[in-house]
């Protein structure tokens, strides 16, 4: 069974490992050499890298690891996005990652519909 594994810097890392998530805490220097050795990993099916982390990669690396069918590698913002629609682009982008097609996601007012709670 493939299972999901966090790579964060040492101070986004007990965040994760609050949430249950299998965590790996690494300094900037050493994020590309922690990413190779997951993907080597037969049973590591997706990784989340930290946005912090993720922005340390050169390009080949990063490149390398979006073409791969296995690990899913998908960044994960850190900090706070100013506006929704920067946050709802950012999770767009990692379903169209994780499922290969891509997907609107409805805005605010359809949240309730059909569920009761809204007149």
């Amino acid at each position: 069974m493939a299972r999901l594994v966090v790579l964060a810097s040492p101070g986004l890392a007990d965040g994760f490992r609050l949430a249950g998530a299998p965590t790996f805490a690494v300094g900037m220097d050493d994020a590309a050499a922690s990413l190779r050795g997951l993907v080597a990993e037969s049973d590591v099916g997706i990784v989340f890298m930290t946005a912090d982390l993720w922005a340390t990669l050169d390009e080949r690396t990063r490149d390398g690891v979006e073409r791969l069918s296995r690990p899913l590698v998908l960044q994960v913002p850190v900090g706070e996005l100013a506006e929704a629609v920067g946050r709802r682009a950012v999770i767009e982008e990692m379903l169209q990652r994780a499922i290969g097609y891509r997907t609107e996601l409805a805005g605010a007012d359809a949240r309730g519909a059909g569920r009761g709670d809204q007149p």
